[in-house]
């Protein structure tokens, strides 16, 4: 399963008071966590030899703790912040500070959160970096998209006006985005494995080969997940898929 909306489901139980919630959030992040803390350290991290990976953890359950939905801000996000802010912090004072990939997941350069510790300073902190990371974001989505031979206009023309219609083809984009070998066709040859998504789905040729560019931008979307929070945050999966 992957993050979104399970997430942001699961924090309401921890608001009301379960705990084991908090463990099974806590313990399934694990993976995003150390993909986080790992970009951001840029090696690969070992949970019982890096303590790096302790503070992320610890950062994240702070991140539940702290969050409101009123930032406007997708949880993930929130929380990528908030482990970044604490493990940077953490390795400054270690005189360990050496970032070796500035891309969409790291903040603006002098965005430190913790100068920003009153309610009112981190919360406009907050705003400042969504703000850039969403923009980082829409670029690298278009550039991407654009490999697929896909641009925005395509999506405003291309987005199915009926509720059975989008559900339809957004589980043929999960569909496609679930399977690595599929994707990983799509982008090598540039065309959407309409067969293989027709015996998996069960979703008509006819049907597929409309949605085609709606698919493929969704399917981009779900396939590079954590690149893309601030984007994945307004697509309402069916239920029972993700």
């Amino acid at each position: 399963m992957l993050y979104g909306d399970e997430w942001e489901s699961s924090l309401q139980k921890i608001r009301e008071g379960d705990e084991p919630a908090r463990e099974e959030l806590i313990e399934e992040a694990k993976p995003f966590i150390a993909r986080v803390v790992g970009r951001l350290c840029g090696r690969s991290l070992n949970w019982d030899r890096d303590d790096e990976l302790s503070v992320g953890l610890i950062a994240f359950n702070e991140a539940i703790d702290r969050y409101d939905a009123k930032l406007n801000v997708p949880f993930t996000a929130y929380a990528r912040m908030v482990i970044r802010s604490r493990v940077t912090d953490y390795l400054r004072k270690e005189n360990r500070w050496g970032r070796v990939d500035l891309n969409i997941s790291d903040p603006p350069p002098d965005g430190a959160a913790s100068r920003a510790e009153n309610d009112a300073s981190w919360e406009q902190y907050i705003a400042e970096v969504a703000d850039w990371e969403r923009k980082e974001e829409i670029k690298l989505y278009s550039e991407t998209i654009k490999n697929l031979g896909i641009t925005f206009g395509d999506l405003v023309d291309s987005s199915p006006r009926h509720r059975d219609t989008r559900e339809t083809l957004i589980k043929a984009a999960s569909y496609l985005a679930a399977h690595g070998d599929l994707y990983a066709e799509l982008q090598n040859k540039k065309r959407m494995p309409v067969s293989e998504l027709v015996r998996g789905t069960g979703i008509s040729r006819k049907v597929l080969e409309r949605g085609r560019k709606y698919i493929i931008a969704v399917a981009t979307l779900l396939f590079y997940r954590e690149e893309f929070i601030y984007l994945n945050s307004y697509i309402k999966l069916p239920r029972g898929e993700g």
